[in-house]
């Protein structure tokens, strides 16, 4: 079920990354014309490499600008990511080259850490215990 989605998608299929930046830009200025303050924080998930980040990021980031330009409205954000990985945790300096804030997945660090499953543990975590 990890396989191919988060940024691998988005890497495998740019134009997904694309649609959803713009979808993300463009209603962000249609609420900062009505003068409403609005600050996107876009996330990348399921990163475990720079790489995947910078490639996502870059193309986040011409999203944005193509999008602000038209609308001639400023409009500041940030670009990050979900370490929701155990090897995004100990590539993290790497990551933070390109990521502009963290989000830490305590929930998928858990269950990756251990293997565990929040659809089974339920069933034999206490046998397991005792």
């Amino acid at each position: 079920m990890l396989g191919h989605r988060g940024c691998r998608l988005g890497i495998t299929y740019p134009e997904i990354t694309e649609m959803q930046s713009r979808a993300i830009f463009q209603a962000a200025v249609k609420i900062a014309k009505q003068e409403i303050k609005v600050f996107p924080e876009v996330m990348i998930p399921l990163v475990g490499d720079k790489n995947e980040v910078k490639h996502q990021f870059e193309i986040i980031e011409r999203i944005a600008k193509e999008v602000i330009d038209k609308s001639k409205i400023k409009l500041k954000y940030l670009i990050g990511t979900m370490i929701e990985l155990p090897r995004a945790v100990l590539v993290a300096d790497k990551i933070a080259e390109w990521a502009q804030y963290f989000s830490y997945g305590t929930n998928d660090l858990t269950q990756m850490t251990h293997g565990f499953s929040r659809d089974d543990i339920g069933s034999f975590l206490p046998g397991y215990f005792e």
